[in-house]
């Protein structure tokens, strides 16, 4: 069986993650999630945003992983990067922007619930496995969404 075949729904996804990727998954209240931390970090961006963000990255050969994601302030698109960096302050990203912490849970798609909100954008890829660095990716962000401007 091929990996893209083991990746079809109801192959397990958390378990495919896991061998597949090297993903830290877990089932944790009924959902399938990603904890970022060793090596695995996570931006998110708000779903207004989002579309010109993923061409920008694009563009610049750095695409990944990007799962819309809807929270408690409306939808985002969360994009898995390797992290490679320090996260920066707030004030040097596009409003709404956030690069989440280490232990921060991110719930992925359930194929076995059609009526999950949650869904890949861009899915992961088994013949791509690496995850584009955080400096890339905050670099196209920024190359289409300017940096907060500090209150004076």
């Amino acid at each position: 069986m091929s990996v893209q075949q083991e990746l079809e729904p109801g192959a397990g996804h958390g378990v495919e993650y896991r061998r597949v990727f090297g993903w830290p998954v877990r089932w944790h209240e009924n959902a399938l999630q990603l904890v970022t931390g060793s090596g695995i970090g996570a931006v998110a961006v708000p779903r207004a945003l989002a579309d010109r963000v993923l061409a920008a990255v694009a563009r610049q050969g750095c695409e990944g992983p990007a799962v819309c994601v809807l929270t408690k302030r409306g939808s985002v698109v969360v994009l898995l990067v390797e992290a490679d960096m320090l996260a920066p302050g707030e004030e040097s990203l596009p409003g709404g922007v956030r690069v989440l912490t280490a232990g921060t849970p991110i719930r992925l798609p359930d194929e076995r619930s059609p009526r999950d909100l949650t869904h890949w954008i861009v899915p992961p890829d088994p013949r791509q496995r690496w995850l584009p660095s955080l400096t890339s990716v905050l670099a196209s962000i920024r190359s289409v969404a300017p940096p907060r401007v500090p209150a004076a």
